[in-house]
C-alpha cells in the first residue's frame, strides 16, 4: 500500500477525483479504487463512502501506522 501512497503524494490528480476504500476482516485496507463518475456512483444503494484525496492520503497513513505496529 505504500507504494500507492508515495504516488499519491507524487502526482497531482484532478479535484473531482474521488475513491472508496475496501478492508480485510482485520481492518486493513485490502483494496483502493478510483471513482471515475463519482455523481453516478452516489446514485446507488450500497456505495460505500467516497473519499477526496486528502482524506485518502489521511487513511492511507494511518493504515501504514497500524501495520507497522502489528
Amino acid at each position: 500500500m505504500s507504494s500507492y501512497l508515495s504516488h499519491l503524494k507524487r502526482t497531482k490528480t484532478h479535484k473531482d477525483n474521488r475513491w472508496i476504500v475496501k478492508y480485510n476482516a482485520d481492518d486493513t485496507i485490502k483494496e483502493v479504487k478510483l471513482i471515475y463518475n463519482p455523481k453516478e456512483y452516489k446514485k446507488y444503494d450500497n456505495s460505500k463512502p467516497l473519499y477526496n484525496k486528502t482524506k485518502l492520503l489521511e487513511i492511507l497513513e494511518n493504515d501504514k501506522k497500524n501495520r507497522q505496529t502489528k
